[in-house]
């Protein structure tokens, strides 16, 4: 499977150099996101195998940029990095076994604490169960444990990328889909282009 990563120069330069490209706990961008990390690690690890060693997070790669007719990361497009800054985009082909992918816009759900329904009208249902126990996903988290499991176990539905719900998710060809891998080996790469964030 072919994919793309947008990565720092100094990433790049770690992978030249030791061949290999893990990222450490260190490198998670924004502390409020990292019980979603967590999640997200935990479900490489049932799902793909454990990392290679301890204190391994993911590393975010591009299936699937817009959808099946622009997979490839755009770079006039803004949000990969810093503006300004200067990044790498690279190209590279693994096995599928080494990978789990998941819907990007839906993983907004798990970075969000949110549900995620399967409907308009499941996720109307959940909110006015939330709202009768005087919960909120806004002032709460986590939420009791009864409203926390189902949340979690909504989340699921982020890797079933035939997953189709009117107003919360699109078809798989018109999907934005991300992966996650435990490492990028130098001998994985196909192609680098090296660019400034818009």
């Amino acid at each position: 499977m072919r994919f793309w990563t947008i990565q720092t120069p100094e990433a790049w330069a770690e992978l030249n150099a030791k061949g290999l490209l893990c990222c450490d706990s260190t490198r998670v961008f924004d502390e409020s996101f990292r019980s979603a990390y967590e999640w997200m690690t935990k479900q490489m690890t049932h799902r793909i195998g454990p990392p290679p060693t301890n204190d391994v997070n993911p590393i975010w790669a591009w299936y699937q940029w817009r959808n099946q007719h622009r997979p490839k990361p755009d770079l006039r497009a803004g949000g990969y990095l810093e503006k300004g800054r200067r990044g790498i985009r690279i190209e590279f082909n693994v096995e599928e076994r080494r990978a789990l992918l998941s819907d990007f816009e839906l993983w907004h759900y798990v970075l969000n604490y949110w549900y995620l329904p399967v409907s308009e009208k499941d996720g109307q249902a959940f909110d006015e169960r939330l709202a009768a126990q005087g919960s909120s996903y806004h002032k709460t988290k986590p939420l009791p444990p009864n409203f926390h499991d189902a949340i979690e176990q909504s989340w699921n539905r982020i890797f079933d990328l035939d997953f189709v719900a009117e107003d919360i998710s699109s078809p798989r060809e018109q999907k934005s889909i991300q992966a996650c891998l435990w490492e990028v080996r130098l001998s994985d790469v196909t192609g680098v282009l090296e660019f400034t964030a818009r």
